[in-house]
């Protein structure tokens, strides 16, 4: 093969390279991604949550606390709650659902974790299971 050739098949890889990228960017770039709010409303004497969230560093929150972050990435993230000897795992994020929304709104409660999109409608995602 020739220094001409080789120079051809370079740029063509590297051009079907760039298209791929456009494509996914494209692709991705409609996608609107909310903001999350989780807020501790069990009571003003409980214990503090712990929460973990995928990829994050623990918390601690304190009654009417509320962690606030951007996502970032269009994937489910796992979350597990602790409140003395209970645990409630839910998905703090997934694409299927919370995809297009500003914000969701996710309240630690007695029962468990709920959820809205509009602050005042709210559905249970996780109940709280006692650890053994």
């Amino acid at each position: 093969m020739t220094n001409l050739s080789l120079f051809a098949i370079s740029h063509i890889f590297a051009l079907c390279f760039c298209l791929v990228s456009i494509v996914t960017i494209a692709e991705t770039a409609d996608i609107k991604l909310p903001e999350i709010q989780i807020q501790n409303v069990l009571s003003e004497s409980a214990a503090p949550v712990k929460v973990q969230i995928t990829g994050k560093p623990e918390i601690s929150l304190k009654y009417n606390d509320v962690y606030k972050w951007n996502v970032t990435r269009n994937e489910i993230l796992n979350s597990t709650a602790t409140f003395g000897f209970f645990t409630a795992n839910w998905h703090a994020f997934d694409p299927s659902s919370d995809s297009g929304h500003a914000i969701s709104y996710q309240s630690i409660t007695t029962d468990g974790i709920y959820q809205s999109f509009d602050n005042i409608n709210y559905e249970l995602k996780a109940e709280w299971v006692q650890n053994n």
